[in-house]
C-alpha cells in the first residue's frame, strides 16, 4: 500500500469557517496513526490473544470495546475481529503485528484506508445524534465502549475515550474515500455550536 501523509490525506479542513468564540465541539485528524485490521485463524483465538498480550499487554476486547496499553489499542469489531492502533506509528503497525504473531491471524495495514476523527467538546453527543442511530449517552456508552455502526449513511466506526476537558471524546474511523462526506457532515452538524478545527 502506497505511503500517504497527512498533507496528501484527501480530508482538507481549508474550507473551515474560522472558530467562533465559545466554540463547543472540537475536531482533529488523527493523520499518524497505524491502523492494521486482525483476524484471527479458524482455532487460533485463544493464542492469538495471549500472543498479543505477550507483545503489548493488551487483552482483546471480546465485545465491542477498546483496550489499550502506552501507545497501543485494539477495538472490538465482531467475532474474532479487531482494529489496531498505535500512536507514530503511521504504516509500521502491521508490519510489528505480523513479526509478533505470526501465522494466528490475518493482518491487513489499514493505515492508508481509513481516517480517524477525534471529536469533543461540550456539545459532542448532540452533534453525533444527528446523524449517528445509536445511544452515546454516559450510561449506555461509557469510556472504552466501542461500534460499528453508520454516521449519516457513511459507515463508521466510534469509540469512546477518556473525557477531555470535562468534556465527553470519541474517536472515529471512516474509510478514507468517504472522510471528505464524513466531514461535511460533521461541520453542518456542528455549525450552530461552532466548532474548533484543531491541528494533529
Amino acid at each position: 500500500m502506497a505511503e500517504h501523509s497527512p498533507s496528501s490525506s484527501p480530508v482538507t479542513f481549508a474550507d473551515a469557517a474560522p472558530a467562533p468564540p465559545g466554540s463547543q465541539v472540537t475536531i482533529t485528524e488523527r493523520a499518524d496513526l497505524g491502523l492494521a485490521t486482525l483476524q484471527a485463524r479458524k482455532g487460533q483465538e485463544a493464542a492469538l490473544r495471549e500472543a498479543i498480550r505477550q507483545y503489548c499487554g493488551v487483552m482483546l476486547p471480546d465485545r465491542p470495546a477498546v483496550a489499550s496499553a502506552d501507545t497501543i489499542a485494539f477495538a472490538g469489531l465482531g467475532p474474532q475481529h479487531w482494529l489496531g492502533m498505535a500512536d507514530g506509528s503511521s504504516h509500521r503497525l502491521a508490519t510489528a503485528l505480523k513479526a509478533a504473531i505470526g501465522p494466528l491471524a490475518s493482518i491487513v495495514d489499514q493505515s492508508g484506508g481509513y481516517v480517524v476523527f477525534r471529536v469533543g467538546g461540550p456539545a459532542i453527543r448532540d452533534v453525533l445524534a444527528k446523524g449517528f442511530p445509536i445511544d452515546l449517552h454516559e450510561r449506555a456508552f461509557p469510556p472504552g465502549a466501542a461500534a460499528t455502526t453508520v454516521a449519516a449513511h457513511i459507515g463508521a466506526i466510534i469509540w469512546r475515550n477518556e473525557d477531555q476537558d470535562g468534556c465527553a471524546s470519541f474517536d472515529i474511523a471512516v474509510f478514507r474515500s468517504l472522510s471528505r462526506s464524513f466531514w461535511h457532515w460533521f461541520s453542518e452538524a456542528a455549525a450552530e455550536f461552532g466548532c474548533e478545527v484543531r491541528p494533529s
